[in-house]
């Protein structure tokens, strides 16, 4: 009877020490990566973000001649115009017609205490 016993005590010893060992181990989140600009680019932050209603506001890309480029950036929608024009006088480089680009994450403009901002889309 001791043995079995024993036997017993083993074994869940045994069961239990590898329900530990063999639990998946939680992912980890990788790293972020710096986004490097391709090109030169038109910073949002040459231009007015002053807002009183997210309708006063526009969600722009950042990086001008990166053709992966997500938009993620918010200016004042009545400084749009400055931006295209400024945009269009970049001299980008020729794009490589084999990059495939990642979906972007999706943003909307906010007007957060009197500034454009751009949120994103859950």
């Amino acid at each position: 009877m001791f043995r079995v016993a024993a036997v017993f005590a083993l074994v869940a010893a045994c069961g239990s020490s590898s329900e530990t060992t063999d639990k998946p181990k939680p992912a980890r989140k990788p790293e972020p990566t710096a986004v490097v600009p391709v090109g030169p680019v038109v910073n949002p932050t040459d231009f007015d973000r002053s807002c009183t209603a997210a309708t006063d506001c526009v969600v722009i890309k950042r990086a001008g001649c990166d053709p992966c480029a997500c938009a993620t950036e918010a200016i004042a929608s009545k400084d749009m115009a400055k931006f295209d024009e400024a945009q269009g006088k970049l001299a980008c480089p020729e794009p490589d017609l084999g990059v495939r680009c990642s979906p972007c994450q999706l943003y909307s403009a906010a007007c957060e205490a009197g500034r454009c901002a751009a949120v994103a889309k859950f």
